[in-house]
């Protein structure tokens, strides 16, 4: 039987045929917006009918895609997309691009409809351009709503879904990142789509589930409700470019900020016209701001001690207002009960 990438022997593909806003907050725009801007040349596996891929071509991205259902290839056909037909078990369609790198890989709901994985991604590796870059999504298994069937003893293969009967393996996001480091990726950047348990097709065995069973399955688990994780990887060779990259994001973020802090000083001091004397003085001003900070925290710190001292010494107070009060009121009790029977005995 031929294993593939999302339907396996599934005939009908309008259960991967949808429509979605690409600008909205559906899972497969959140992936997308994963994909940088441009006219990059994309490689899509398992499109399916091509839901995604239409979008690819709206944003002008050259795209290649991979799959070997009959009649999602019959759909891809109809698109601006160069088709290559293959099974991704298998390295029929790697021969037919051969050579090739593109900036971008797409592999959304892919691996776990595969039976070898961990092979696809090794060779993948080999498929990006410098700097490119592995978009993966797969569902998570240790989602709450499993559990809930599970707990049940439910454990039944649908049509869709989490437990779709094409799915051959299962991952959780510890395992899934396991699989990319063995197969030299680094993860880069981690999304959750997270669904609530009531709006998922498990939605009756939870609420089968007793109040403190639910509690009992949530506590301490802040990834109950997560459906699908998505992961950007990078191989792990190139880490040191990527790290490298990012560090430059960040001085070009500092230097965003500082010109900002520049212009704003110039305003405040339109007589300075010169931009060498207005950034030294801006560097002086931070400085100042910095030493300032300084001796703000600790003034706070001295504040604090202050404080300490004080709620000690109103905690003494306290007691010692206490005992006053109790003094005098046993002194006011006594004079009262002398008076009393002062005037009882003179009766």
């Amino acid at each position: 039987m031929d294993t593939f990438v999302r339907r396996g022997d599934m005939s009908k593909i309008e259960r991967y045929d949808y429509a979605f806003d690409p600008d909205g907050g559906e899972w497969a725009a959140r992936l997308l917006r994963r994909v940088p801007p441009g006219q990059g040349s994309v490689l899509e596996l398992g499109p399916g009918p091509g839901a995604m891929t239409r979008v690819l071509l709206d944003r002008g991205h050259r795209v290649t895609v991979v799959e070997n259902d009959p009649q999602a290839l019959e759909v891809l056909k109809t698109m601006d997309v160069e088709v290559i037909p293959g099974n991704l078990d298998s390295t029929d369609w790697q021969d037919a691009i051969d050579g090739r790198r593109f900036d971008m890989v797409l592999a959304c709901d892919v691996l776990e409809h595969l039976r070898k994985p961990e092979d696809v991604l090794q060779r993948l590796s080999g498929l990006l351009a410098p700097m490119g870059q592995l978009l993966i999504s797969v569902p998570n298994i240790a989602y709450a709503g499993v559990l809930a069937a599970m707990r049940g003893g439910v454990f039944d293969y649908s049509d869709k879904g989490q437990l779709d009967r094409t799915h051959v393996r299962f991952f959780t996001k510890r395992s899934i990142e396991k699989v990319l480091l063995d197969a030299g990726w680094a993860p880069r950047v981690w999304e959750a789509n997270r669904v609530p348990v009531e709006c998922s097709e498990f939605a009756g065995y939870w609420r089968a589930l007793s109040g403190d069973q639910r509690q009992a399955l949530l506590a301490g688990w802040q990834d109950f409700d997560v459906y699908q994780w998505m992961v950007v990887v990078t191989p792990s060779v190139e880490a040191p470019i990527w790290e490298l990259k990012e560090a430059r994001g960040m001085v070009d973020g500092l230097r965003d900020e500082l010109q900002a802090l520049t212009l704003v000083h110039q305003r405040e001091r339109a007589s300075l016209l010169e931009h060498q004397k207005a950034f030294a003085e801006a560097k002086e001003l931070i400085a100042k701001l910095q030493q300032e900070v300084g001796e703000l925290r600790k003034n706070v710190d001295l504040l604090r001690s202050e404080k300490i001292r004080l709620d000690s010494e109103l905690v003494t107070a306290r007691g010692e207002l206490q005992a006053r009060t109790m003094e005098l009121s046993d002194r006011a009790w006594r004079s009262r009960w002398r008076r009393f029977m002062g005037s009882y005995l003179s009766r």
